[in-house]
């Protein structure tokens, strides 16, 4: 439960100390269908599709779903232990193509982006009871950029998530998430830069043995690569997960 907090707090600087410059406000709808195999309870494989749309500030400014943000895929390699409660994350493996998010008018003229990505860490699962349960990932990753010609960049991540659930068909998610960019950089960037802070919560709905959907509400603060500018995205979240 500290981690949570500890995170929560480190997040909140960057609003205090950088409150002079300038923001961005934005309206994200982010959604995604997994799909997971568990073959035994020490492995667990996860491929997923990520869909991601944006509002359009000149034209539609409270339609998440007016202009597109981001596509892509996922795969990811999971190792528990006998007790479940150290995850290690061999290897999450991402492919994206990415629009700029739209907050002033340079944006719109913004190349699309593509970016494949490798990610690697470990996650603590603390189950106090038959109903709730902590959880704390930290992950390093690898980012490769077309723009960048594929060199890679880094990024550590720290997340801290609790569940608790009400009934055996629903359970309350909430989750906060600090980013720093890390060596390697891109050129001009110092190590342990601020990137992004995340503050969110969400509902798990069990549909069925192997099917759950969640819906939820995310802040993201996040610092722009070159310029000392701030997103704030507003996103909603629409996940379905399937259990084969």
């Amino acid at each position: 439960m500290h981690r949570f907090f500890f995170l929560f707090a480190v997040g909140v600087w960057p609003f205090i100390s950088e409150a002079q410059k300038q923001h961005y406000p934005h309206l994200t709808l982010w959604s995604r269908v997994q799909i997971a195999k568990e073959p035994n309870p020490n492995w667990n494989f996860v491929g997923t599709l990520m869909w991601r749309r944006q509002n359009n500030y000149q034209e539609n400014p409270h339609n998440p779903t007016a202009n597109p943000l981001t596509m892509g895929g996922q795969a990811l390699i999971t190792h528990r232990n006998t007790q479940n409660t150290v995850w290690v994350h061999i290897a999450q493996m991402s492919y994206m193509v990415s629009n700029q998010l739209l907050g002033k008018e340079e944006d719109f003229n913004a190349p699309i982006g593509k970016e494949f990505r490798y990610a690697g860490g470990v996650e603590f699962n603390q189950e106090v009871n038959e109903k709730l349960t902590f959880r704390q990932r930290f992950m390093q990753e690898l980012r490769f950029f077309k723009a960048n010609d594929f060199h890679p960049v880094g990024r550590v991540r720290g997340r801290a998530n609790i569940r608790y659930q009400f009934t055996p068909f629903v359970s309350v998610n909430g989750v906060t998430e600090i980013l720093f960019h890390d060596p390697p950089l891109l050129s001009g960037q110092k190590p342990m830069r601020f990137h992004q802070f995340w503050l969110g919560g969400s509902l798990l709905w069990s549909l069925s043995e192997r099917v759950n959907l969640e819906t939820g509400y995310t802040f993201i603060h996040g610092r722009r690569a070159t310029l000392v500018e701030f997103d704030e995205q507003n996103v909603l979240n629409l996940h379905l997960a399937f259990e084969i």
